[in-house]
């Protein structure tokens, strides 16, 4: 008689990793640009000024840790930086609430982009890495899936806080949200399937696989080692510009649309929602086709449809059609996969399944993501303020991602004719 298979403890860790990305990562993230307006009209400053307190600020700091990551979570281990990263994020948006100069709002970034390379996306990945050979791209879509569910919780909340109570209040009840799901959620995350007397899913039926997630750490491809490598420095380049040029699409799409005068009430509401539902459906379907279809095949889907949206944004204005400015926003909001989920396959691919040191070569590639956003937001933000639009970034951003698509091909054959090389020596 067959025994009755237990319920694997590792979904119960993807759901957790899923709300905590939900609360600091989406509801603190996705909601930024909705104070861009408002705050540069109350502190009577420029966007490219803001731009640097609110966004680039944490990203400076966030790139500087995501440097030595590696280096702080195996001394610490990683739920400790995720608690400080709870802390952190729930610190920052109290001090947002009640900033009144640009300096708090740099403090409030910098506090924000401490909790963000500590204890968010690095780690969730160097997690399911452990906790999942089989369905991993399903498990971590899902994951990344859960910043666009809470960009369509938090967007039209944010705007309706901002509307009717003020940008302060606003900030003050997302940090209340955020805490009230994050906390409990990190209780029931654990970082080993070990942990639970468990091994990684799908490692009975992938044993080879399996084998390669317990490789003692002198058998790994390091840092360094990998450092030395064309298809490393190939990959940085595509982190880099996914965070200077194609990332600052999904950035401007709000303040673009606030800018030309769209109906208040159509942006905060089906807009929004629908930028956020993009970022949803990316997310999931982006584990679904990596799973199916290889890596070559997810950055053509994701590459494809934020294309549409950056076209259309050229030439849509304040009265085109509400049905354009809908296929516009999903397209541009799908294409934030390309930020979020891609890394981890990247590396996977390219370098092989479990044959890294994955938490210290995934932050260090993450940091130069940031690095790019770092030059990118207040380049973007500049641009505004001397063209009165954000139409000119929006076409660098168009340019920078057929780059990208580029490189990507290219890494990918570069990466399977290295691994082929390694294993037949």
């Amino acid at each position: 008689m067959k025994t009755k298979q237990k319920f694997y403890y590792g979904w119960i860790v993807a759901a957790c990793c899923s709300l905590l990305a939900l609360s600091i990562n989406a509801m603190g993230n996705n909601s930024l640009s909705f104070y861009v307006a408002p705050l540069s009209e109350s502190l009577q400053v420029s966007r490219a000024a803001l731009n640097f307190s609110l966004f680039t600020v944490g990203t400076i700091v966030r790139t500087l840790l995501g440097f030595v990551y590696g280096s702080i979570v195996k001394r610490t281990g990683a739920k400790p930086l995720m608690w400080l990263g709870i802390a952190l994020t729930v610190s920052a948006y109290l001090i947002y609430s009640q900033a009144q100069s640009l300096f708090l709002l740099g403090v409030g970034s910098a506090l924000y982009g401490t909790a963000h390379a500590l204890g968010t996306f690095s780690a969730y990945n160097a997690i399911i890495n452990r906790w999942f050979i089989k369905r991993k791209g399903l498990v971590l879509g899902l994951v990344n899936t859960s910043v666009g569910l809470g960009g369509m919780i938090i967007n039209p909340l944010a705007g309706n806080w901002i509307a009717n109570a003020g940008w302060n209040a606003s900030f003050l009840y997302t940090a209340l949200l955020i805490g009230a799901i994050a906390l409990p959620a990190l209780c029931f995350v654990k970082v080993d399937p070990a942990a639970k007397g468990l091994t990684a899913y799908g490692a009975e039926e992938a044993p080879a696989a399996a084998a390669t997630v317990s490789l003692p750490a002198e058998k790994l491809i390091t840092l360094s080692d990998a450092m030395k490598t064309l298809r490393f420095w190939m990959i940085a380049a595509i982190q880099f510009l996914i965070g200077f040029g194609v990332g600052q699409a999904f950035s401007n799409i709000i303040p673009h649309l606030n800018a030309i005068q769209i109906d208040p009430v159509f942006l905060t509401g089906t807009l929004s929602i629908l930028f956020a539902l993009g970022t949803t459906l990316g997310n999931f379907a982006s584990g679904f086709v990596y799973d199916k279809f290889g890596l070559r095949v997810l950055f053509l889907s994701i590459g494809s449809l934020q294309c549409i949206g950056m076209v259309l944004v050229q030439f849509l204005t304040a009265s085109s059609a509400p049905a354009a400015w809908i296929l516009c926003v999903i397209c541009i909001g799908y294409g934030n996969s390309l930020s979020l989920g891609t890394l981890n396959h990247l590396i996977n691919t390219v370098f092989g399944q479990g044959r890294t040191n994955f938490p210290a070569i995934f932050s260090w590639l993450f940091a130069i993501s940031n690095a790019g956003g770092i030059l990118g937001s207040p380049f973007s933000g500049w641009l505004f303020d001397i063209t009165g639009s954000y139409q000119l970034s929006f076409l660098l951003s168009l340019i920078f991602l057929i780059i990208v698509m580029v490189l990507v091909q290219t890494v990918i054959t570069f990466g399977k004719r290295a691994q082929a090389k390694e294993l037949s020596l």
